[in-house]
This record gives C-alpha cells, sequence and structure tokens, in this order.
C-alpha cells in the first residue's frame, strides 16, 4: 500500500491564495507559460511563507499572498526568453522591417536590416533564436517588442485592478483625490478644485484614504509598489 503523506492542514486553508494570484497574472500569458507550472511555484512559495510567519490569520494570508504572488512574477522573468537587450534589439529589428518595407515595397532580408541598423547578420539571428522563431522567419509575426517582459505586464495588470478594486470601498471624495494624483497624474490644486476644497483640505483627504488603504494588507503592497515607483 502506498502511504501519501497529507497536506499540513496551514496548506489546505491557505491554497486558495494559490489559485488567486495564478489568476491575477493570467490574463497575458505567452503560450510557453503553463498555469499548472505557476501553481507549482506559488505552492511552494506558501509553504515557505507559513514558515515564516505567525500571527492573525488575516496578517498571514496578506503576507502568504505577497509571498506567492512575488515568488510567480520571479518565475515568469525567468521564463522571459529575451534579455533586456535582446528586447531592445527586437524592437529595432521591428521597426527597420516597417521602414524598410515601406520603402521598397516588400519584406526586407536579413542583409538588408542588419545594413539598415549596424546591427551584424548575427545579432539578429541571435535575437530570432531567442524567440523560438522558425529557420525561415516570417517578419511580420515577430512578437511584441515594447519592452514589457511578461512578469512586469501581469505585475502591472495585477497592480491595477487591485488598486481599483480597493479605491471603490472609500469613500467617494478619497477615492476621487487618490485616483486623481497617483493614477492620472493629478496635482493637489487640480484635485481641490474637482472637490471644491481648499488645497489643504484636499491633502488631508488624500492623506486620509492613504490612511484607510492601510487596513488592507495586501492593497497596502500593491499601493506603496506605486507611490515608490511615482512619488513626487
Amino acid at each position: 500500500m502506498t502511504c501519501i503523506t497529507p497536506v499540513p492542514s496551514p496548506v489546505v486553508d491557505f491554497l486558495d491564495l494559490v489559485d488567486t494570484a495564478v489568476a491575477s497574472v493570467s490574463r497575458r500569458l505567452p503560450s510557453h507559460v503553463a498555469r499548472d507550472d505557476l501553481a507549482s511555484v506559488g505552492k511552494l512559495a506558501l509553504v515557505v511563507a507559513l514558515e515564516q510567519c505567525d500571527g492573525p490569520r488575516r496578517e498571514m494570508r496578506a503576507y502568504c499572498y505577497v509571498r506567492v504572488r512575488g515568488a510567480i512574477l520571479d518565475e515568469l522573468r525567468r521564463l522571459d526568453p529575451l534579455t533586456r537587450r535582446q528586447r531592445a534589439l527586437a524592437r529595432t529589428i521591428a521597426e527597420s522591417r516597417v521602414r524598410l518595407a515601406h520603402r521598397g515595397g516588400g519584406d526586407p532580408t536579413i542583409e538588408d536590416i542588419a545594413r539598415d541598423t549596424g546591427l551584424s547578420t548575427f545579432e539578429i539571428d541571435a535575437v530570432r533564436a531567442a524567440q523560438r522563431e522558425p529557420e525561415e522567419p516570417e517578419w511580420g509575426a515577430l512578437p511584441d517588442t515594447d519592452g514589457i517582459c511578461p512578469a512586469v505586464n501581469a505585475e502591472q495588470v495585477d497592480l491595477l485592478a487591485t488598486l481599483l478594486a480597493a479605491l471603490e470601498r472609500l469613500p467617494a471624495n478619497q477615492a476621487l483625490a487618490l485616483r486623481r494624483y497617483y493614477l492620472e497624474d493629478g496635482t493637489l490644486d487640480d484635485i481641490a478644485a474637482d472637490l471644491g476644497v481648499s488645497r489643504e483640505r484636499a491633502r488631508q483627504v488624500r492623506e486620509a484614504g492613504q490612511k484607510n488603504l492601510r487596513g488592507d494588507l495586501i492593497v497596502l503592497a500593491a499601493w506603496e509598489a506605486l507611490i515608490a515607483g511615482g512619488q513626487r
């Protein structure tokens, strides 16, 4: 008879966090990334997180979610077939292809692109190999080369969705102040005009909204990430 080691109860109780984290990054996954693989990474991160934290259940869930999501995003970065330099080169190649196609009326050859960009044919071939293209590539089928890897894209989508959901739970004036200031690049003067209050009162409303968000530790982690990236 085969003995199956039971999964510890705390892990079972928190497994839904893995499903939530995987779902949050699955909107635009590349075809070579499997959800099951991300779930496995998330489960391992959950076990480690549970070993490292103790406290009220709500705080543990918040901590574990951040750790699980972070591990999944790290895995997406690891699976990204292109380095930052390769992404930049792919963008240069794609722009050259479009430029030459407009100029000559047809798809350019690798040699044409090499002459136009100053890249060697070896560099172009290396980017093609990293993109896992077939031996005879269709240049029009080059993937998105805007420089955003799947992990970064997933993280941005997840962050925005989390923040927008959190703003809906705030009083209307606080939600407006935070949305205008952090998501729409509005100034305190803009917020004051929208609310019909003084600049100082607008600042107080914004700070009150930030304080209320701190009641949700998961949202707090996302909120502080946004502030760290765009603090004025």
